[in-house]
């Protein structure tokens, strides 16, 4: 018999369980979700010619803030990475691998696509608003690293500036 003992038993039915009960998750990706948000935003950042570079916004980090934070909704944290595991399904659908194994006009196609459908359109809204914030967002939150995104707009702090994050 293939299941000669009760341990290999509980083995090969835990992991077959696991794989049902979590499909598309981190458990079964090559990239976390975090990862996978990040280089959506890279994607949907664009290549700017006078805008600070990428890197310089910290977008991921500000991100990683949202999705931890008490004072953000489980609700809306749900959406953002629901976004994520969407994504890869459309990359898997499009291209048989995961959104952050694709090349770069992969990845654009795919946003293409999942921008037709009511949820990809808005899901993407949502990502362009945390690149915006990131990019106008004052330094005390890890973004907009030396003041790059308010200098490529000639923009000038309100004062007082927060001495601690709010977030």
């Amino acid at each position: 018999m293939f299941l000669k003992t009760r341990r290999t038993f509980l083995k090969k039915t835990a992991f077959s369980t696991t794989a049902l009960v979590l499909p598309h998750t981190e458990l079964f990706a090559s990239a976390s979700v975090l990862d996978t948000l990040s280089l959506a935003q890279r994607d949907l950042y664009g290549d700017l010619q006078s805008a600070p570079r990428f890197k310089e916004i910290n977008s991921r980090a500000y991100l990683s803030l949202i999705l931890t934070h008490s004072r953000v909704d489980e609700e809306s944290k749900r959406y953002i990475k629901n976004g994520a595991i969407w994504l890869d399904e459309e990359a898997m659908k499009l291209y048989k691998k995961p959104y952050i194994k694709l090349n770069s006009n992969e990845r654009q196609k795919t946003l293409e696509s999942i921008a037709t459908y009511t949820w990809g359109e808005n899901w993407i809204d949502v990502m362009l608003r945390f690149i915006y914030e990131a990019v106008l967002g004052d330094t005390i939150y890890g973004v907009n690293r030396n003041e790059s995104g308010w200098k490529w707009l000639n923009h000038v702090s309100g004062l007082p500036r927060p001495k601690e994050p709010l977030l």
